[in-house]
């Protein structure tokens, strides 16, 4: 149950912090960034939790499948630590004291990388997917996030088209729930390359 717990508060608190990336209020920034420390202990226990993952990976051999979940895992974590330094370094309030001043390059890389986060966590999740029986809600909502990956023009983070993340001109509960569908169109993605392994690797 806690470690269900910890996986929700992940998936919830990412969708939060990319849907609430232009907080420009003083309480809507220190919540983004309480909420950023808080994902950061969610992923750490996550990670203390599943550490036997870090001493099996020269173990084994390696087929299609855990290959791509293995180099998903580890751009996770590049992304993880990218997002952790870059966070204290364009802080303006909890780590401000700090004084570090990275602000112009801390900022490219916290956008670009809590964008790959969210792509690769919802690429993660569906990897680790049943696999028996296709979801319909999760297909329903993933088809709704392409076009939601259209509007919010999430490419563009992506691969730094733009300084600044565009935000529709639409409530904030509507730009969390375009983020929530993304989420699930990229679930949707992995767990697709997850069913086309286990059949390439049944008939043959």
């Amino acid at each position: 149950m806690m470690r269900g717990a910890i996986h929700y508060s992940i998936v919830i608190l990412l969708i939060f912090l990319c849907g609430s990336g232009m907080s420009v209020s003083r309480t809507e920034s220190l919540l983004h960034e309480w909420c950023g420390i808080f994902l950061f202990l969610c992923i750490l226990l996550h990670l203390i939790g599943n550490r036997k993952w870090f001493t099996q990976m020269t173990r084994g051999r390696y087929n299609a499948v855990r290959c791509v979940i293995t180099v998903t895992d580890l751009l996770m974590l590049v992304m993880i630590i990218l997002i952790a330094i870059s966070s204290v370094t364009i802080s303006g309030y909890i780590f401000a004291p700090l004084g570090l001043g990275g602000a112009a390059w801390g900022r490219m890389i916290h956008f670009a990388a809590t964008a790959w986060l969210l792509v690769l966590t919802g690429f993660h999740c569906g990897m680790h997917m049943k696999i028996e029986k296709r979801n319909v809600f999760l297909y329903l909502a993933g088809a709704g996030g392409v076009i939601a990956f259209i509007i919010c023009r999430f490419y563009e983070r992506l691969l730094l088209l733009n300084a600044f993340a565009y935000t529709p001109d639409l409530p904030s509960w509507t730009v969390y729930l375009l983020h929530a569908l993304m989420f699930a169109a990229f679930t949707m993605i992995g767990s697709e390359c997850r069913r086309f392994a286990a059949k390439e690797r049944s008939d043959t």
